[in-house]
């Protein structure tokens, strides 16, 4: 257990005085202004001293507005305007443990002088941290996008009282009213903002005091000192999408530069304008939209920055369901269209027609201009039905394959198709598709007596496909070592169940579904959304009305908790008997709730979004502890493995008095940041970068929200 106490990033406000000489005719070398350029955005890394600076320096990083440098004795900034300041900590040790943490790819070469004196490959760190500053105090210096954080981390038996840091070189250190602290120094002014505490979910004063002439301390209220106590995850950013746009934002995808990947549905081209785009206007009533942000600031130079943006769509209504993203940034989405006019490119597997709610499936090419950026696009469905495609995924080929639900006599099957026939008043179904063929490589139903809705759907990189939906046949396919072999709900003519199955498409009819089961309670379940973690297994979200649903002894809520809740549900399908259910937990409040996204990252972690009508939903070191008093987006963050509260280590409301709902989420692959959009009413939380403050004003707009640990 350790305390960590956060003292929250730098905003620096540059003022200075003087005048702007004129350029000489001839003017800097282009490339070399560029080259600067490039390299004042990157994110935030620290360099290892291999020689190429004084050997006090351990490390230091860059950006446009400073230079920060680790000695043994804290940190040193070297201002751009010329000032300098020194934050070190008194009484502490002279010769801690330094340790630089999260290696990154880059390298760094100084080829300065005689080659003598060149040092090249030095390497470059995310994280530095200090052991043993103060006896049972750590410090761990890091970078946010372009910002400089640091956190003090304490053991069990670690005093805060013995943190004393002092700004030398400052001109005045203060703390503000509101309980920030600002340090100015050769006419730029620090601002670290307040930290906000919590201990349990339960918010625990505390903030700066000033100890003497620039050195400054932090002061806490009780907490227990025998319990974990740590800093909220950072609302580092939030935003309205949509200006007078009823807008909503259905899908969310991270790429590994840090591009975040939006799709959504809008009835107005007010988003932006970005040259190159496929369409910079609307042609509907409702069309597709993708834009992708540059969250770091590394690639366009401003953190959040627009980098692309288009619309798709035909004269009806088009509306995105689900969204993938390849490692080349080629954007592969699906959903619904009315349009019999839908722009179709290559070999369309499915033809338009008036007489259904048809899927269309296209993939868009970012980096070429224009119209050509569409590669790919064809409807999907038949003619006598309504279909609804409701995932996206690709195998290692580049097959696109796609999953749903259709009502359709006339779905295109394959004559490998596990099921060749609708048999319920829905059936699920499954598309397997070479854009260079014209017809589909496997294409099945797959569903009972009465209604199976598709939901979700991941192709593992050996080319299985998992599956996931919500089915009220009795007589759903099974295969395999069932985990539940029957519908539950003691014949309840409402009941509905989950269904987890996987298909191997290379494989024959009956041969090709490997593996499926029911999984539920005594009453409702439906599915929203599916992942995999880092080990392989599905991850499943949706909601409950059951409560018997099937809960593990390692449930951060093991009681159901009324008129609703979600489920986060951890299975192995080629595992059999009880060791199918990995994890699973209830997650909610009193008054109901709805999981539509969940996420995985690489250390086990899981994350769900989704909305909540409960004043009582459970949270955790929250950004925003208190319910807004109608819908709020929920963001939580679970440790599998650890019972109760231990295994709820975040959860937060995020949302006003209005109707405010997450749709998808995103997490990097360490956790460190969440990525969460959806759509709200107004109300919504934004931050002061934000690029839209304000709501739109016309039924809904999309949110983007993201919290840092």
């Amino acid at each position: 257990m350790y305390f960590m106490f956060h003292p929250s990033r730098f905003w620096w406000t540059l003022w200075a005085a003087g005048a702007l000489s004129a350029a000489s005719a001839a003017g800097p070398d282009s490339s070399a202004i560029q080259a600067r350029a490039a390299l004042a955005h990157l994110p935030l890394r620290f360099e290892s001293n291999q020689g190429q600076w004084p050997p006090a320096v351990r490390f230091r990083a860059r950006t446009g507005a400073y230079s920060v440098s680790l000695t043994n004795r804290g940190a040193s900034l070297a201002l751009a305007g010329g000032g300098a300041v020194e934050i070190s900590l008194r009484g502490a040790n002279s010769s801690p443990t330094i340790e630089p943490l999260q290696p990154q790819v880059l390298r760094t070469n100084y080829l300065i002088g005689p080659r003598q004196n060149w040092h090249t490959g030095v390497a470059n760190y995310s994280r530095v941290e200090y052991r043993g500053v103060y006896p049972g105090i750590d410090v761990a210096w890091y970078g946010n996008g372009r910002q400089l954080e640091y956190d003090f981390v304490l053991a069990p038996g670690g005093d805060p009282n013995a943190i004393r840091m002092e700004f030398r070189g400052a001109d005045h250190v203060r703390v503000t009213r509101g309980g920030d602290l600002e340090v100015d120094a050769g006419g730029t002014t620090v601002v670290q903002k307040l930290p906000s505490i919590f201990q349990d979910g339960r918010v625990v004063k505390g903030g700066y005091r000033m100890l003497a002439h620039n050195v400054v301390g932090v002061r806490l209220g009780s907490y227990d000192r025998s319990r974990q106590l740590v800093i909220d995850p950072i609302l580092a950013y939030a935003t309205y999408v949509g200006l007078d746009a009823n807008l909503q934002i259905a899908a969310a995808r991270l790429d590994a530069q840090g591009r975040l990947y939006i799709t959504g549905s809008t009835n107005n081209a007010d988003m932006g304008y970005i040259d190159g785009g496929y369409s910079n206007t609307i042609v509907g009533l409702i069309d597709t939209f993708i834009e992708i942000i540059d969250t770091t600031g590394s690639l366009t130079g401003n953190q959040f920055g627009l980098m692309y943006l288009t619309y798709i769509g035909g004269s009806n209504n088009d509306i995105p369901t689900a969204m993938q993203v390849d490692s080349q940034g080629d954007v592969y989405v699906t959903g619904t269209t009315t349009s019999t006019n839908f722009p179709t490119v290559g070999n369309a597997v499915a033809a338009a027609t008036a007489t259904a709610v048809q899927g269309f499936l296209f993939e868009i090419n970012p980096a070429i201009y224009g119209g050509n950026s569409l590669v790919y696009s064809t409807y999907v469905g038949g003619t006598d039905g309504n279909t609804t495609p409701n995932a996206v995924d690709l195998d290692a080929a580049g097959n696109i394959y796609v999953f749903g639900t259709t009502a359709a006599d006339d779905f295109p099957v394959t004559a490998s198709a596990y099921q060749g026939v609708r048999w319920g008043t829905a059936d699920m179904f499954l598309a397997e598709i070479n854009p260079g063929a014209t017809s589909p490589l496997y294409a099945t139903y797959l569903g009972g007596e009465l209604q199976d809705d598709g939901r979700a759907m991941v192709v593992t990189p050996g080319g299985l496909v998992y599956f996931a939906g919500t089915t009220h046949s009795t007589l759903f396919p099974l295969a395999g070592n069932a985990y539940q072999g029957t519908l539950s709900g003691n014949g309840q003519i409402d009941n509905y169940d989950l269904i987890v199955g996987i298909i191997d498409p290379t494989k024959n009819t009956t041969d090709s579904l490997v593996y499926c089961t029911y999984l539920g309670g005594s009453d409702n379940e439906e599915l929203r959304g599916m992942t995999l973690d880092a080990k392989g297994n599905v991850v499943l979200t949706g909601y409950t009305l059951s409560t018997d649903f099937p809960i593990t002894s390692d449930a951060a809520q093991s009681a159901y908790g009324g008129n609703g809740d979600v489920f986060v549900t951890v299975v192995n399908p080629k595992a059999s008997g009880s060791q199918f259910l990995v994890y699973s937990t209830y997650l909610g409040g009193s008054d109901g709730e709805v999981g539509y996204a969940v996420a995985a990252d690489s250390k086990g972690f899981l994350y769900v979004t989704g909305y909540t009508l409960s004043a009582d939903f459970p949270v955790q070191n929250a950004p925003q502890p208190l319910w807004g008093g109608l819908v709020d987006v929920f963001v939580t963050k679970l440790k599998p493995g650890a019972a109760g509260a231990a295994g709820l280590p975040a959860s937060t409301y995020l949302g006003g008095g209005t109707v405010n709902q997450g749709t998808s989420l995103a997490v990097s692959p360490d956790g460190s940041t969440v990525y969460t959009v959806g759509y709200t009413a107004g109300e919504f939380p934004t931050t002061d970068n934000a690029q839209q403050h304000d709501f739109g004003g016309s039924g809904k707009n999309g949110f983007i929200a993201i919290l840092t640990q």
